[in-house]
């Protein structure tokens, strides 16, 4: 029997634009320049994004495969406060700890993601790894080491959403697959709390009149690469609209090894505790 040879896996500079982003040479000056300016507007906004950081034909073929996981993915539904803490009795309904806001997605966990998708390729590349940690200015990062959690897709249909909510990890790493046709706008308050003080009143204040804020959008252009500082600024993805899903990877990263996540989260998110699929 005759055995075909296997199509070997695409170089890192055919995914990546190795000429805007030189990320596998970290003594290049315009590698150097580009890790300071990133670290400068993550610092002073939140948010550092790269467009462009994918290439069109990757990411059109990213996007394919994951619109072809669509049937596949766990329907998350959930409502929530914007802290993503319990309904805290013997405060008014107006109080954030009583209000609820609604999120509703549609995501393949990590085990269900084929070995030859190209976003494992840009999750598991150690450039990309250390590019991201040299952003964040951290002396370690780790790849989640949980088999769901570790690098998930995620599909927005008609009328899915993210509400307002604060992270509760110090930043996120995604990278834009297909904007929607029309909505699923990444909308963020920044710097709505801080460390010390959750800011109910000015929460509360925002969420009754959202004019007393400025929003800030964040376009959702296919091949960007965006970190995010999401757990002092407040932000929601808007309720997509048409028949184009709305498609991002997630990739998960930490500053400690081997860190997973508990069977009570692994249930909610994914819907299943293991790494065997869903029936």
């Amino acid at each position: 029997m005759t055995t075909l040879p296997s199509k070997p896996a695409p170089a890192l500079g055919d995914l990546i634009d190795l000429a805007r982003y030189p990320i596998t040479d970290r003594t290049n000056p315009a590698y150097l320049a580009l890790v300071a300016r990133s670290q400068s507007l993550l610092g002073q906004e939140g948010v550092a994004i790269f467009p462009g950081f994918i290439r069109d034909e990757s990411v059109a073929a990213m996007a394919d495969q994951t619109l072809a996981l669509h049937p596949r993915m766990f329907h998350f539904r959930e409502k929530h406060t914007v802290y993503f803490k319990p309904q805290e009795e013997g405060v008014d309904p107006g109080h954030p700890l009583q209000r609820l806001m609604e999120t509703e997605k549609d995501t393949v966990a990590y085990a269900d993601i084929p070995g030859d998708n190209l976003i494992r390729q840009i999750y598991q590349s150690d450039e990309v790894l250390t590019f991201i940690r040299d952003v964040l200015n951290l002396e370690t990062l780790y790849r989640h080491a949980d088999p769901l959690a570790a690098l998930n897709l995620q599909g927005f249909t008609a009328g899915q959403q993210l509400g307002w909510h604060f992270d509760r990890s110090d930043f996120s790493v995604t990278l834009s697959l297909q904007a929607a046709a029309a909505g699923g706008d990444f909308e963020y308050v920044r710097m709505l709390r801080n460390e010390h003080d959750d800011c109910y009143d000015a929460v509360r204040q925002f969420l009754d009149e959202p004019q007393t804020q400025q929003i800030e959008v964040l376009p959702q252009v296919p091949g960007t690469l965006t970190l995010f500082r999401g757990r002092y600024s407040l932000h929601r993805v808007t309720p997509v609209q048409g028949e184009r899903l709305r498609l991002n990877a997630v990739f998960a990263y930490v500053d400690q090894p081997n860190v997973e996540f508990s069977a009570y989260a692994r249930q909610l998110f994914y819907g299943r505790t293991t790494v065997d699929p869903l029936v």
